[in-house]
């Protein structure tokens, strides 16, 4: 039975305990004027800035949590997403951090769990619940994407892989591989970045021992029409080509420059210096891809038409070197007119934003030098999905100061939003003197978003090079340069063979 309370609304004048006694007198029931209880019930900071659900995600997903402790499955999961966006403090700090938060979902009194409590909730929750909680936020459609975003009205995707350190253990060798006798074993990522929101749209986290290109396959479903994606050469394989660009993406991937070293030719030169070719897979390719799918029943893949865009490089930096480098791209836009060779050869230069969001996980986020913290397999993929949705959360930060500003994400300084988070969280938190929570009128996140959008915009357009190997970096430091792109023949084979014949 619900007990009416009487109502306080308009008694400016009265004092607080007269409210306060009268929801008393009414006895148990709903209490339907809430706003008095907004400071004991309003989310954390970090759950605010997550995709709605985030956090919940992670108690929906399969976990080990069976009692009703204080580091539940949702507490676990608010104490990976901190401890991930402050990776210098041992697990006691973040508990202390977490646990001092508004909205907590454990009861009030609770008191701060140990580290090795926490260590056990860790592995009481295994990987899926972080993985629920990327995926869950990376969905998120309320980002606005900057104008960057798009080419020929199509969405901006790249896709590359990188790996992250884990501590030198013989079981972690064992499980995900190393580089070189004696050296760390690594965790391999490989993630799908939209260009207008700096944030990932999917990843994969496996093994060093599993290479990119295999990894790269668990992004297939993030592909679809109205997306234009980017990648470095490494990844073209014509099953793969086939695949992703069947979900109806285009595709603008660079392939490498020898002609044997590429399964088309030539069908026709185009108006704009680009070539028609066709993609044909040989017997011997064939054979490759039936042993690896252990089917020797595989049927052929089908003659596809693509579009090759070759060009060169001029690069000339202030102090006068100067160096040419041909690359080739192969893409689905067919059509000369509305996308011309030279338009695709500018853009592929957004490829690199992929390489600085690696940059901002790996040492901005994470910390230079920085290992995983966990010691198993199951807990160091655990910490790579929780890392890779705390670069997500300060990505959208920057994108939605960026639009709020007219400016692009890229002129929103990363570091400094990283900064200005960590100190809004740690602020966000309990008195430490009369355990007051922090006021909801406070507002912390309007006060944040409006804290980023008074940065100084951080200086774009710039053309820069620096060495490409540590003996280079080595002879000269990173100077500005100026670019010269030139569309050429490619060096390919004709053929008069048509598609489909």
């Amino acid at each position: 039975m619900l007990v009416p309370v009487p109502s306080t609304a308009g008694d400016d004048a009265g004092p607080p305990e007269a409210g306060l006694a009268a929801r008393v007198a009414a006895g148990p029931g709903l209490w339907e004027d809430e706003d008095w209880l907004a400071d004991l019930r309003r989310e954390s900071l970090p759950e605010s800035l997550l995709a709605g659900g985030t956090i919940a995600a992670a108690a929906g997903a399969e976990h080990q949590h069976r009692q009703e402790r204080a580091l539940n499955a949702e507490v676990t999961a608010l104490c990976l997403v901190t401890g991930a966006l402050f990776p210098v403090l041992g697990y006691d700090s973040v508990l202390a951090l977490v646990f001092a938060m508004p909205g907590l979902p454990a009861r009030p009194g609770t008191p701060v769990p140990t580290g090795p409590a926490y260590s056990k909730a860790r592995a009481r929750s295994g990987e899926a619940p972080a993985r629920a909680m990327f995926e869950a936020d990376a969905a998120r459609t309320d980002i606005p994407a900057g104008p960057d975003g798009t080419a020929f009205g199509l969405e901006l995707t790249q896709i590359d892989g990188t790996t992250l350190e884990l501590f030198n253990d013989p079981l972690l060798a064992g499980e995900f591989g190393t580089p070189s006798p004696g050296a760390k074993p690594l965790l391999r990522l490989v993630g799908l970045l939209h260009s207008g929101t700096r944030r990932w749209k999917a990843a994969v986290a496996g093994r060093y021992l599993d290479g990119e290109n295999a990894l790269a396959d668990g992004l297939q479903d993030a592909f679809g029409p109205g997306q234009l994606n980017l990648a470095d050469r490494g990844f073209l394989s014509m099953d793969r080509w086939t695949r992703f660009s069947g979900t109806g993406a285009h595709l603008l991937w660079r392939v490498k420059n020898g002609a044997k070293s590429v399964p088309f030719r030539t069908l026709h030169l185009l108006k704009d210096g680009s070539e028609l070719v066709l993609l044909h897979e040989s017997g011997s390719m064939r054979a490759r891809r039936r042993t690896t799918a252990g089917d020797p029943a595989l049927p052929s893949l089908p003659d596809t038409a693509a579009r090759l865009v070759c060009f060169t490089v001029l690069t000339r930096t202030r102090s006068g070197r100067a160096k040419t480098t041909q690359v080739r791209l192969l893409t689905t836009l067919l059509d000369p007119d509305l996308c011309p060779a030279g338009e695709l050869a500018a853009l592929y230069q957004k490829r690199w934003l992929v390489e600085i969001a690696f940059l901002h996980l790996k040492r901005t986020v994470r910390g230079t030098g920085r290992v995983l913290r966990g010691r198993s397999a199951v807990l160091a993929r655990q910490e790579a999905w929780a890392l890779l949705l705390a670069h997500n959360m300060i990505a959208g930060l920057a994108a939605r100061a960026a639009a709020t500003a007219g400016l692009t994400p890229g002129e929103i300084t990363f570091t400094a939003v990283l900064s200005l988070a960590r100190a809004a969280i740690t602020a966000d938190t309990c008195c430490p003197h009369c355990h007051k929570r922090p006021a909801s009128a406070n507002a912390p996140t309007a006060g944040l978003d409006a804290a980023i959008t008074a940065l100084p915009p951080g200086r774009s357009g710039r053309q820069r090079t620096s060495g490409r190997t540590a003996a280079e970096r080595r002879k000269w430091t990173t100077e500005p340069a100026n670019y010269t792109l030139t569309i050429i023949p490619s060096n390919l084979p004709k053929t008069d063979v048509s598609p489909g014949s």
